[in-house]
């Protein structure tokens, strides 16, 4: 419990700072993209508190928490995820196609998901948001080659991945928690230091999401 816990404070104390860089570009500028990202990552935040918290609750609670801690993120990826989508060009409709996938994981989830559980669906809908807005991140990168965008298009996809890594705790409980975490962490740490970017007066820097 120990490791889950140091590293679940980590990704607290990385999603605060984060979301306290966006902020100072939000105030700074008075971006409407900047202040979705300071909401996204004030549920993030809000995530880690509540899953660091299921540590410590008791059989009947500890199961509730730690879903609604990864549903708060999910909003999170949610507010990134259209954030991204609001900058993109007027012939692509953002909000529609995100709607769209959201309804793959919804539709299969009786057919793939053990147990139908709330917290598979959770998060197989982080996963498809994480996976839109890395590959337009990405995309993105392939027309601009600048650094700050595929740093943040790379920890998107770590996030992606520690989702993909989270699953196959469904099937081997306990096995993969650690390493699902620690992927999260390290995805978060990826976009840190573009979004670091923003407490120093530097916006024009971070065009990945």
């Amino acid at each position: 419990m120990e490791i889950e816990l140091a590293t679940n404070l980590a990704g607290l104390a990385i999603s605060i700072i984060i979301g306290r860089f966006a902020y100072a570009g939000y105030a700074a500028v008075g971006s409407p993209n900047l202040l979705r990202l300071t909401l996204a990552f004030i549920s993030i935040s809000a995530g880690f508190v509540l899953i660091a918290t299921a540590l410590f609750a008791g059989p009947a609670f500890s199961g509730a928490m730690n879903t609604s801690g990864l549903a708060a993120q999910a909003v999170g990826y949610f507010f990134i995820a259209m954030s991204h989508g609001l900058k993109s060009s007027s012939d692509f409709v953002p909000s529609r196609h995100v709607a769209a996938l959201l309804l793959v994981p919804l539709t299969t989830a009786p057919f793939i998901i053990p147990g139908n559980s709330i917290e598979h669906l959770v998060r197989s809908i982080s996963f498809i948001l994480l996976v839109y807005v890395s590959i337009e991140t990405m995309a993105s990168y392939m027309q601009t080659r600048k650094n700050s965008t595929l740093m943040i298009g790379s920890g998107l996809g770590t996030l992606a991945a520690a989702e993909i890594v989270a699953w196959y705790g469904f099937i081997f409980p306990g096995t993969f928690a650690i390493p699902a975490l620690a992927a999260k962490v390290a995805g978060f740490g990826l976009m840190f230091v573009p979004f670091s970017r923003l407490g120093l007066g530097r916006m024009e820097k971070v065009d990945g999401v």
